[in-house]
């Protein structure tokens, strides 16, 4: 009385088997219209587009940033390289008039020297009479 029992099919693996056909033929679909010369177009078209109406948004926020007197983006990057150029021109005319601090790391002799020793102590340790006993 051996019945040989018909395996149940899988319903995960027949799910598995319909996501790997449909990927295949979206893949191969995809593959087919980005190849033409109208989506070339089109993306070309679209990224003009975007490029332009960024461009335009930029122009209209700076209009208002001037018009509430705030600095906008532009200029505090443009502030930033000024202040970059100041420092790489300034760091130039210390090591032109103290040829020694390029030497040392870039310490001049008028720069004030962190201490090496810690500050003196000033608070004293509590009472030894504090009501524990020592161990």
């Amino acid at each position: 009385m051996s019945e040989s029992k018909s395996p149940l099919p899988d319903p995960f693996a027949m799910w598995r088997e319909w996501v790997n056909q449909s990927e295949r033929q979206w893949n191969t679909f995809f593959n087919d219209v980005m190849a033409t010369d109208q989506y070339t177009q089109s993306m070309g078209r679209f990224v003009e587009a975007y490029v332009s109406g960024q461009k335009s948004l930029a122009d209209t926020m700076a209009r208002g940033f001037a018009a509430l007197n705030v600095a906008s983006r532009t200029d505090v990057l443009s502030l930033g390289d000024r202040l970059a150029a100041i420092e790489h021109r300034l760091a130039r005319i210390e090591a032109r008039l103290d040829p020694t601090a390029a030497a040392a790391g870039g310490r001049g002799s008028g720069e004030a020297v962190p201490p090496t020793n810690r500050p003196p102590r000033t608070k004293t340790p509590p009472a030894q009479g504090s009501g524990r006993t020592p161990t």
